[in-house]
């Protein structure tokens, strides 16, 4: 059976740029830790459904403020010693209709563990371990006063180099 490759005939161009906005300002909230912009991304209400990468996470429902306490708190990206980059590659739009849209995007979610004693605010600080994540990252968009904003977040990872639960550990101190 061919694979019949999906071309939505709702999708502007407007519409477009408003997604790819979206989808890079949460992934620069993760990287840049800055609940500001992951919070500017986000429904009000978030679905994360990490069954594809660890299992035992689950789907998980938050409200968006807590959703980002939770991801940029001390178990997840919020580790002080954890440097991060989520680069987005090329979508594929899955659905859009006037009210919803779902992407997948290609991602490479880079891990670096600091190393002790280094300065962490330092774009030189050494990088004592790493873990890299390929994934395809599905998202699901919802229209909030004419803007798009993420609903869904459903990675799949393909594979990981590295150790990934051991480089995002949490900060010694706070053990």
């Amino acid at each position: 059976m061919a694979f019949g490759i999906y071309t939505p005939s709702k999708l502007t161009f407007q519409d477009y740029v408003k997604i790819s906005q979206c989808a890079r300002t949460l992934a620069d909230g993760y990287d840049r830790k800055d609940k500001a912009r992951m919070r500017a991304s986000l429904a009000p209400n978030v679905i994360v459904d990490y069954t594809g990468v660890v299992p035992s996470w689950g789907l998980m429902k938050f409200s968006a403020d807590d959703f980002v306490t939770e991801w940029l708190g001390p178990t997840h990206l919020g580790v002080r010693a954890l440097a991060t980059q989520h680069l987005l590659g090329a979508p594929y739009f899955k659905s859009v209709t006037d009210d919803e849209i779902v992407v997948e995007w290609q991602q490479l979610a880079s891990h670096g563990r600091r190393i002790a004693g280094e300065d962490f605010a330092s774009p030189l600080c050494k990088i004592g371990e790493s873990s890299d994540g390929r994934s395809w990252m599905q998202q699901t968009y919802v229209k909030i006063e004419g803007d798009w904003r993420i609903k869904v977040i459903r990675p799949e990872v393909i594979y990981h180099t590295g150790d990934f639960k051991e480089v995002g550990r949490q900060d010694e101190d706070t053990i």
